[in-house]
Formats: C-alpha cells, sequence, structure tokens
C-alpha cells in the first residue's frame, strides 16, 4: 500500500534569487503587485496600486530623461543585471585563461597518460603470461583438469591484454613488438597443446596397454611356475620380477628424464627373454611350450609400448625445449622491450608536464587574482545597495511564513521592488493564520496514514508468517499419511485385495494433492516474503517431459482425459532450476486436466534462437472449456480461481497454480503466452533461456508493460489442439 504524505504550503523566501515579478525591465513589463498575490478582487487591485505609487517610469536601465542614470536611481533588478554583467564578463575572462591553461595541460597530460598506460598494459601482459607459463607447468607436472581450464583462461587473458597493447599501440616499433609477442604466443599455445596431447598419448598408452600386457605376463609366468620342477619355478619368479622392474624404470624414466633408467628398463626386458629362453630349454610338459611364446609376444608388446612411451617423453621435451621456451623467452622479450619504451617516455613526459605546469599556474595565478579583486569589487558594490535590505526583509518573510504574525517588518523607504515587498507582507500577514492551520492538519494527516502504512505491513508480515508456520504443521502429517498409504497399498495388493488397494491409492493421491497445495502456499509465502532462491543444475529436457508426464497421468485419468508428450529427440539439456521449472509444467498440466474432463491435453517442447541465445519454448494445450483472452491477468493473481463452482458452490484449486507460474517464470528471466477461446480450448506457452541469467528488471504479473519492462503476459490468437500436431 502505498502512503502519501502532504507536506503544507509555505510562502517561498526567495533568499537566493529575485521573484520575476520582482523586476521590471521594460514599459510592456508587468510589475509586482502584493495585493494580486493576496488574492484580491479587480477593484481592491486597482486602489491598492493607486494607493502603492508602484509604477514603471522609473523601471529599467536608462533614466526618465533617456541618459545613463547614477547607481543609487538605479532599480533593485537594474543593480542586480550591472553587477551580474561585470561578474560574467570577470567569469569569461577567467575561463579564457582557464580553457588555455587546461588545454595545454590536458595535452601534456594525455602523453603523459597514453605512456603510463602503455607501460601499465605491457606489465599486466608480462605478468598474465608468467603465470600462464605456471599453469602449463602445473598441469603438465600433474596432469588434472583444474590446471588445463586455468592455463586457457590464463591464455585466453593474455591475448585480451595483448590485443588491448595492439588498439593503444601508436609507435611503429611498439605496434611490431606486439605483432611479434602475438605470433610467439601462438607457436608458444601450439607446443603447449602438443604436449598435452603427447602426455595424454603417453597415459593412454601406460593404462591401456602396456599395463594389461604386464598383468597377463605375470599371469602366464604363474602358470609356468606349476608346470616344472624347481629350475622352471626360479625361473618364471625371477622373469616376472623382471617384467615388474621393467614397468618400475620406465614410470622413473617418464617422471626423472634419466637415460640410465631406459637402459635399466632395456635390460629387464632381455632378462626377461632370457629366462623365457631358458624355460623353453627345462620344460616339456605338454602346453608349457605355447604358454612360452604366448609369454614372448605379451613381451614384444610391452617393449613396443614402453618403446612408443620413450618416444613421447623424448618428444614432449623435444617441444618444450625448441618451442614453448624459444617463444616463451620472446614474448617476455617483447613485452619487456614495450614496457622499457614507454617507461622512458613517461619519465621525460614527466618532466616536461612538471616545467609546463609550472609556468601555466603562475600565469593563471597572476589573472586570476586581478579577476578575484575586481569580482570583490563589484560583489560589494551590489552587496551594500542590494543584498543589506533584501537580507532584511528575508528575516522578516521567513518569520512570518514559520507562522509567527507578531513579527516587527523593517521600513523600507522609496519606490523600487523591495518596498513593494515590504507592503505586500502586510497582506501575507493576514493569510498566515490560515496557513499554519492547514499545515497542522496535513502533518496530523500524515502521521495518520504512516500509522495506517505500518499496521498495513504488520498485517502482511502476520499473514506470510502464518502462511509458513501453517504450510509446515500440515506437510509432516500429509507426508505420514501418503508414506503409511503407500506401503499400505504395496501391502494390499501383494495379499490380493484390489477394491481396498484402489481406494487406499485414492487417499494416497488426496494426499499428495494436499501436500501440492502446501508446497505451493510455502513457495508463495517465500516469494511474497522475497526468500525463494533460485538452485542451477544441468538436466535433460526430454527426461524432464517424460517425468512430468508420469506424474500428471494421475490426474488426467482421473478427468478422463488423454495425455501426450509431443516433442522432437534430443532437445538437450537446460541449466537452470530444475525443480521450479518442473512445478511450473506440472501446474499447467494440472490446470489444463482439471478443466477439460473428457477431452485431450498435449504437451510439447521445442528449441529456438532468440537474440542470439538458446532457448525453449514448453506449450501445454487442451480441449477444455477456456475462457475469455481478457481475463488473462486476472487469472495469474494469487487466489484467483476459473472454472464453474462445484456442486458444494466452490471453486477447485486454490488459485495459487498460475501464480507460482507466473513467478517461477519472472525469477528463470522468461515469459509467457497465453491464447484461450471459450467453448475451445486453451494452450498456455512458457519460453526460457536454456542458460539462466538473473532478470534485468522486476516484471510483474501483468499483460501491459510497467515502464520500460517488457510484459510478462503475452495474448495470442486460440489455435485448436488438432492443428498444433499438423
Amino acid at each position: 500500500m502505498a502512503v502519501w504524505a502532504c507536506r503544507p504550503t509555505r510562502f517561498p523566501t526567495r533568499r537566493t534569487r529575485p521573484d520575476p515579478h520582482l523586476s521590471v525591465c521594460g514599459a510592456d513589463a508587468p510589475s509586482y503587485n502584493p495585493a494580486r498575490a493576496a488574492g484580491l478582487s479587480p477593484a481592491r487591485l486597482s486602489d491598492w496600486t493607486a494607493r502603492a505609487g508602484v509604477g514603471v517610469k522609473r523601471s529599467g536601465i536608462l533614466s526618465r530623461s533617456g541618459g545613463l542614470p547614477r547607481f543609487r536611481e538605479m532599480t533593485v533588478a537594474a543593480r542586480i543585471t550591472a553587477g551580474f554583467g561585470v561578474v560574467l564578463a570577470l567569469v569569461l575572462v577567467l575561463a579564457m585563461v582557464g580553457l588555455g591553461w587546461f588545454h595545454a595541460v590536458t595535452r601534456d597530460v594525455g602523453a603523459f597518460s597514453n605512456s603510463a598506460d602503455m607501460s601499465q598494459a605491457a606489465a599486466d601482459a608480462d605478468i598474465g603470461f608468467r603465470d600462464l607459463e605456471v599453469a602449463v607447468r602445473d598441469h603438465l607436472t600433474y596432469g588434472d583438469d583444474q590446471s588445463l581450464l586455468d592455463a586457457t583462461w590464463r591464455h585466453d587473458t593474455v591475448v585480451e591484454r595483448l590485443d588491448a597493447l595492439t588498439k593503444s599501440a601508436s609507435d611503429p616499433a611498439d605496434v611490431t613488438a606486439v605483432t611479434k609477442a602475438k605470433a610467439s604466443l601462438n607457436e608458444y599455445w601450439t607446443g603447449v597443446q602438443r604436449a598435452i596431447a603427447l602426455r595424454n598419448e603417453r597415459a593412454t598408452l601406460l593404462i591401456t596397454v602396456l599395463e594389461p600386457v604386464v598383468a597377463q605376463t605375470r599371469e602366464k609366468l604363474g602358470l609356468l611356475k606349476s608346470a616344472g620342477g624347481v629350475d622352471s619355478t626360479a625361473l618364471a619368479s625371477d622373469a616376472a620380477i623382471a617384467v615388474l622392474l621393467m614397468q618400475e624404470h620406465l614410470s622413473r624414466f617418464i617422471e626423472r628424464r634419466d637415460p640410465q633408467d631406459s637402459d635399466a628398463m632395456r635390460a629387464q626386458l632381455d632378462t626377461a627373454r632370457g629366462k623365457l629362453s631358458e624355460m623353453n630349454r627345462y620344460l616339456w610338459v605338454p602346453g608349457t611350450r605355447q604358454t612360452i611364446g604366448e609369454v614372448g609376444d605379451l613381451l614384444t608388446k610391452a617393449a613396443d609400448a614402453a618403446g612408443k612411451a620413450e618416444a613421447a617423453v623424448v618428444e614432449e621435451d623435444t617441444v618444450r625445449a625448441e618451442t614453448m621456451a624459444p617463444n616463451a623467452a620472446g614474448i617476455a622479450a617483447n613485452i619487456g622491450e614495450i614496457r622499457r619504451r614507454a617507461d622512458a617516455g613517461a619519465v621525460g613526459l614527466r618532466g616536461a608536464l612538471a616545467d609546463g605546469m609550472s609556468g601555466y599556474t603562475k600565469v593563471a595565478l597572476w589573472v586570476g587574482g586581478g579577476v578575484l579583486l575586481v569580482g570583490l569589487l563589484a560583489v560589494w558594490f551590489v552587496q551594500r545597495s542590494v543584498a543589506r535590505p533584501v537580507h532584511a526583509m528575508a528575516g522578516a518573510v521567513t518569520a512570518l511564513a514559520a507562522g509567527r504574525t507578531d513579527v516587527a517588518l523593517p521600513v523600507v523607504q522609496g519606490d523600487n521592488e523591495i518596498a513593494a515587498m515590504a507592503r505586500a507582507v502586510h497582506s501575507l500577514r493576514a493569510t498566515a493564520g490560515e496557513t499554519e492551520r492547514q499545515r497542522q492538519e496535513a502533518e496530523t494527516a500524515h502521521a495518520r496514514l504512516l500509522r495506517e502504512k505500518d499496521r498495513v505491513e504488520k498485517a502482511s508480515h502476520a499473514k506470510s508468517n502464518f502462511l509458513v508456520n501453517m504450510g509446515q504443521e500440515l506437510h509432516g502429517p500429509l507426508s505420514d499419511i501418503v508414506n503409511s498409504s503407500q506401503a499400505l497399498m504395496t501391502e494390499l495388493h501383494r495379499l490380493g485385495v484390489e477394491e481396498l488397494a484402489v481406494d487406499v491409492e485414492h487417499i494416497q493421491w488426496t494426499g499428495e494433492q494436499l501436500a501440492g497445495l502446501v508446497d505451493a502456499l510455502l513457495d508463495y509465502a517465500k516469494i511474497e516474503a522475497g526468500a525463494m532462491d533460485v538452485c542451477l543444475q544441468d538436466f535433460d529436457v526430454n527426461r524432464l517431459l517424460i517425468e512430468v508426464r508420469e506424474r500428471s497421468l494421475p490426474a488426467a485419468d482421473l478427468y478422463g482425459d488423454s495425455l501426450a508428450v509431443a516433442a522432437p529427440a534430443g532437445l538437450g539439456a537446460m541449466h537452470s532450476d530444475f525443480t521450479k521449472v518442473r512445478q511450473a509444467l506440472l501446474n499447467l498440466l494440472d490446470n489444463a486436466c482439471k478443466f477439460t474432463q473428457g477431452g485431450a491435453v498435449i504437451l510439447s517442447a521445442e528449441k529456438i534462437e532468440r537474440d542470439g541465445a538458446t532457448w525453449f519454448r514448453f506449450t501445454v494445450a487442451d480441449t477444455g472449456k477456456g475462457f475469455p483472452t481478457a481475463q488473462t491477468a486476472r487469472l495469474f493473481q494469487p487466489f484467483a480461481q476459473g472454472g464453474a463452482p462445484n456442486a458444494n458452490g466452490k471453486r477447485r484449486g486454490a488459485g495459487l497454480g498460475l501464480t507460482l507460474v507466473g513467478h517461477y517464470t519472472a525469477m528463470l528471466g522468461g515469459d509467457i503466452e497465453v491464447a484461450s477461446e471459450p467453448g475451445q480450448g486453451t494452450r498456455i506457452t512458457l519460453t526460457l533461456p536454456a542458460v539462466y541469467q538473473p532478470p534485468a528488471e522486476e516484471r510483474p504479473l501483468q499483460v501491459e508493460a510497467v515502464g520500460n519492462a517488457k510484459p510478462l503476459l503475452r495474448v495470442a490468437s486460440y489455435k485448436p489442439v488438432a492443428q498444433l500436431t499438423q
């Protein structure tokens, strides 16, 4: 509720500038008439004018004879005009001097600022590249996804800073250095990507090839241990140990890049092959030669995989040494060259700026001092002839406006504007009592409105608290009813008591409806209190449609409606509040089923492009009773119920379903399109962004636009359901 406060009207004191009625600048200009300001009749106005003696013969700059008058004979308006003319001339002189000084200083400051900006931009680019090197080194060391994302982000940051340097660079040498830095950065990043690819290839080779081969080799050697005597067991054990040592030396080589680890890895492979050859001479058990051959093939595969891993390590080191390191040095050198050149220019400009500022300031001070002296003299003349009597008159008017009717008015001689004001104050004094009474009445009304506003706010807060407390108290028992009826229904189905199971199922469904109503009340209370949050997550749109249809089938069956989903496969995912999107669709489907009864309800979805972004359009169409589109805004208001009343004279539902749909859509940055025709059906379309963006402004549940905000609700022409599927 808006509370309008009425402030009593006061008479202006006009302390800072004269009233336009007080200065007469020509024979045709009206003179100030205090009787007219006091609301006198035309007859009394004429009489008062004659008695006041206020004329226009001496108004203006010229005297009665047509020549220049003496200063004391000038009117107040003429004195002020002359004073302002002098001050304006002095201000113009001072402004010309200031503009000259400002132009010179701005030119030097601009040049110095450009050099300083170039230096800062180069420093930022250098720091960004150092951070990029650290991020790349971390990823090549640990290989986690977070370090890769960090390196990519820092690379993009360096590119942006080099682009900023390109835009601000004017010196050809700086432009050349930035171009070289960009080229080196591209080559450096290409080397980084190649090193990352080699590292991933090596890791894949170790995991998918070498480790399975080692495991199979150990398994085969375990079979050979039990195929012969003590000698064959020892040879098989030695071969297995050699394979494990080969794998360990390869891991050490990858970690330390030591050639001795590579030689030791090959030596262990040769040892394993030698043990295998020796077993081939001793073992004559049937099938052992085939196993020995299989182990030999596995050792060959292991040697091949180890060789490829070693080659990948060598190539990665080559990329680091021949591509990444030189280009990193080139980037640092070019950025450092730009920074040094900018710093040198800034140092030179700083000295020139200091010298110029000193000279400009001296000239400005001398000229400003002269202008100030002349201005002080002009102000003294105007203050002596105008400000003193005006100040005395302003004090009297201020006291009168404050309600003091016993104030003594200053005695002013003459026929000028100030004297006319003094005579007008006598008329104002007569109305001061009435003005004070009106002010007191206005203050009383304002206090009453504030009390009413506070009472209404407390009532609204109490209502929200009541809804929240009631919902929390009801939610627990309703959940127990739903859970208990579900368990009872399962037990009745198991015992074969189908009729009772159907009744219990109806109890469960009714309890779920009541729980949904309580949740709706809680959500509405949160929205009213401004405590509703948006919880973002990624979810598949097609699965959302399937889940919504399954949850709405009981309502469709209850009212004898057919419920279908019309949407292409592979719509993709949304990044939004899954709970709010699902609840909005469930509310629309529940309304459609409730007001259709024996008809068809269709839920459709499609992906569209809007303003260069991806959006999803959800449409719920039915063949129900429909409603006039003029009622669209009313149906989306809280506790507004549609449809005909039931046998008890009550309408179905609590009137919060469409209200919550509107609030959810506004919170998610979408809009609603409503089309309905009485006796034909209704179609409601929700259009939501695929990726949530916070709304730029608050959009109320209205069809018309409010201010610069776009309307949340739109009314469209109705299209029958049969045409939607064509």
